[in-house]
Formats: structure tokens, sequence, C-alpha cells
């Protein structure tokens, strides 16, 4: 959650200049309203369940509660009542939930911040026994209370040591210091404290929703670390016009404290908009699947959609890959993106000749895949009926990728919103390039999830032409998928929603 509200009076509404964006097809979005972290990701029963913090009252950040949806296959999405409902002097910030056996059915435990309206935040706990549908707030709550104005974002998981033992651990920030605390639970009521870790980085950033996933390197079970991920924001009156992201680090956790391999964060994602990033509880044949909120804090309460604002990224599948040397994280796209792409007619085209075209629905897939010493500089344009363009530029001698937003509409947003994104991928091989253009959503996936990078954009309501040319007269191998919003995850309108 945000120490404070970052968006900007331009004098004037933006939705004026940019028109409001169409709402996601294939992405989760709030049928109406503010949403923000995803919060509770949990697979129970053959069901993905989606909470995330969610105004009930407005399309402005306040009223933080658990909005609550559901899915069969990640792709389409059920939203229900609010979860979690704010009351008056506390609000119900970011969280966790494990699912764990009770008797004959599946006990579902909520962990939250309570943010009190006295600037002192703690955790609580809420148990769910149909489903986790409806909720009740232990008795007892606060359960874990510091006496900090920060502490925040509990993350549960489960911990097994080498003799089979396994009990619960909990991460939480304290988020203005820049530390992750660990604690220890046989119950997950009675919380033991067991050490922290941090700072480190950035000094000008709060530490947000932490997460620690074990990953077999290179698929190799005898090798497993530990991946810390962190998300930062900056903050103070000189905070870094770029706004907030996510890092992780790789180590080793022992079931008492984490050592970082290497004392640095690694940024997680290229792009502007990828924050607050959580993986699922109890996920099929134990895969760590990540869920991120695609905005920036720097803007997020500018951005001209309406009746919703707030919307979730593909769910990535994480992996450890040896990659320079050292383990890095690899984001992998869900099964449903790669079922949409197998369907689609792949086009060989070649460069340098004159420009290809083509259209997309703007609710669409893209692979390309290249020899860059054979089509020397590569670029593609995506134009839309707003005055924008996003170019993605692959420089063969740097080898870095150039995402950039621009123009009118664009500069319309916010000051800071128009921007270039650099990844710099590996030499010596074809590079393979996946874009998911999902309304104002573009998340970019290079070589197999190797880097990714996710950025808002605001191209208009109308189809989507995109213009890809060369240098040289390489062949460049061109697939793409449209996906309807009859297909896709746009949400119905809940019983009884206002309008």
């Amino acid at each position: 959650m945000p120490t404070h509200q970052t968006a900007l009076d331009l004098g004037h509404d933006v939705r004026d200049i940019t028109g409001r964006v169409p709402r996601p097809a294939f992405h989760f979005t709030p049928q109406r309203n503010w949403m923000n972290d995803p919060n509770g990701l949990v697979y129970d029963r053959g069901l993905w369940h989606l909470y995330f913090q969610y105004n009930p009252e407005s399309s402005e950040w306040g009223n933080m509660s658990w909005g609550h949806a559901t899915s069969a296959d990640l792709q389409h999405w059920t939203e229900h009542p609010v979860a979690l409902q704010y009351r008056d002097g506390e609000q119900i910030f970011s969280g966790s939930i494990v699912a764990s056996p009770a008797a004959d059915e599946t006990l579902l435990t909520a962990y939250y911040t309570s943010a009190y309206d006295d600037d002192h935040q703690a955790q609580s706990m809420a148990t769910s026994r149909d489903g986790g549908y409806t909720w009740e707030p232990d008795g007892r709550n606060p359960v874990l209370d510091r006496g900090t104005s920060a502490f925040r974002d509990p993350k549960i998981i489960r911990y097994t040591d080498g003799r089979g033992g396994s009990r619960w651990i909990m991460l939480a920030v304290e988020a203005d210091d820049r530390q992750v605390l660990f604690y220890s639970s046989r119950d997950l009521r009675t919380w033991e404290y067991l050490s922290s870790f941090g700072p480190l980085g950035d000094t000008g950033v709060v530490w947000e929703c932490p997460d620690l996933v074990p990953l077999a390197v290179d698929g190799d079970p005898t090798d497993v670390r530990w991946v810390l991920l962190l998300s930062t924001n900056p903050v103070g009156d000189d905070a870094n016009p770029d706004g907030s992201s996510m890092g992780y680090v790789v180590g080793q956790f022992d079931g008492v404290s984490f050592t970082a391999d290497a004392a640095e964060l690694v940024r997680l994602d290229h792009g502007r908009d990828f924050y607050a990033g959580v993986t699922f509880d109890s996920a099929p044949d134990g895969d760590a699947v990540m869920l991120g909120w695609l905005s920036n804090w720097r803007y997020a309460g500018a951005f001209p959609s309406a009746p919703w604002r707030g919307a979730m990224s593909l769910p990535r599948r994480l992996s450890l890959r040896t990659v320079g040397g050292a383990p890095r994280l690899v984001q992998q796209t869900p099964s449903f993106v790669r079922e949409h792409l197998a369907g689609a007619a792949s086009s060989t085209v070649f460069g340098a000749s004159w420009p290809y075209g083509f259209t997309l629905s703007g609710h669409s897939l893209i692979e390309l895949e290249w020899e860059p010493e054979s089509t020397g500089m590569l670029r593609l344009q995506l134009r839309g009926d707003a005055d924008a363009l996003v170019e993605l530029e692959h420089d063969p001698l740097s080898n870095v990728l150039r995402i950039t937003r621009g123009g009118s509409a664009m500069e319309a947003v916010h000051p800071d919103f128009s921007s270039t994104s650099t990844v710099e991928l590996r030499r010596d091989r074809s590079v393979r390039l996946l874009l998911s253009l999902d309304g104002p959503l573009l998340e970019v996936f290079a070589n197999d999830g190797e880097a990714t990078a996710s950025n808002l954009v605001v191209l208009g309501t109308g189809p989507i032409e995109a213009i890809l040319d060369t240098t040289r007269h390489g062949p460049i191998s061109v697939t793409s998928a449209d996906v309807s919003a009859a297909e896709g995850a746009a949400t119905p309108a809940l019983a009884g929603a206002r309008d």
C-alpha cells in the first residue's frame, strides 16, 4: 500500500484529450471503481481466488477493502461481492491467504494489515469455511502488533525442514525502514519473531508486498534457491519520477533467516507498470504463479479509464534459469496465451525492402522471432486512433530493446507518463518477443520470459495498426492472434451493483 497518493492535478480532465481507454478482454479488471494490489491469492478446489485492494465506493484510492474474483482457467474471471469491508477507523490493507485441511473441508485463513486512522498498522486475521466467499475476523485482532506506523503486507508461506517438520512463516515489512521481518507459527495464530532482512539498495523508497518463493535452478531439484520478491515505491519531496517498481533477491532460507547470494535488488520487470506482484498459495503441481498490478503510483490516479480503474497482469509462472552465470528469474505466460497463438497462422516476412503492416483488434497477442545479424535494426510501431505511438526497437549492436510510448495522448495522462523502457538481452542468439496488447495493457516477454517489460498505453479505442521494418533483408517470423472480448475476462456486473 502507498504511504501517500501522487496523482497530479493537471487543471483539466485528461479524458477530454485521450478518450477513455477500452476495457481489457483477457486481464482481470473490476466492473467499476478503484483496484490496486493483488491480495490473498490462493488456489482451492479447482478455483483460482484473486482478492485485491478495492474501493467499493469510488474510482479513487480510499476505503480500502478486499475485492474478490475467481477463475477456473486464469483467463475468464467472475467478480464477487466485497470479501473484507473497511470499517470505521480501520482500512483493510494488503495481505495473503493460505489453504489448510480442516476435518472434511478446506479452511482458508487470511492475514491482512489493519490500517487504523491513528496512523498505526498491525496484522489481523480472518477465516472462511465456505470457500472464501464470507469471512469471520478474529476476535483478538490485531493478532500481531509492533506499535509502528508502517508494519504491513503479511505474506504466509509453508516451510518444511530436512527432517520432515513443517511450520508457517510470515513475511511482513517495516516499509519505511526497508526491512522484511520473518515470523514463525505452528497454528497460524501465535507468531514468534525470527529475523529480519535489509535494508539494501535505493534509500529513497519504501519496501512493500514481500514474497518468498523456492525455485529449482534450471529445473534441478538438488539446487533450490529462495527468491525474495519486493515492491519499491519512491517517497519524499524529491521522489524518483520513474515511480514504483519491483525487484528480487536470490538467496537461501533456512527456516529462520534469509541470506542473499548478492546484496542487490535485481529489476523484476523493466517497464513502468508492474507492482505488488505476489504468488498463489497451493497452486497445482507446486508451481509459483504470480499476479501483479499493472500501474504505477506515480500516475495511477490519473489514468483515464472508467468506470473501472486498475488492472491485473497476465498470470506469470516463475522459474530460475542460469543467465550470464547467475540464476535469474524467468516469467512465462499462462497456457491460454500459447493456445491462442498455436491456433493462429504464422508468416515469414522479409524486412528492408518495405515495411510490413498488419491490423490488430487491440486485444491481441503477437509473437516475433528473428536473427539480429540478418535483420539488423528491427522496429515495430503500434498506432491507434489516439494521437499516440508505441515503438519497440531492437539494436543488434548493443542488443538492447527499447520500448517507447509517446505522443500528445500519452503526455496528457501525466507529465511523467511518456517514457522509454530499456531491456538488455542476451547476445549471440535469435530474439523472440511475445507481446500481449489488451486495450491499455502492453506486456512484453523476451526470450521465453528471461526479461519482461509492462507498460500502460493510450492508443485509442479502435483497431491498432502494426508496422514492422528492419535495416536488412533477413526473415522475421510473425504470429498474431486476436482475443475477442467474449473469449476474455470482461467481468459481468455484480447483482445489485450501482451504475
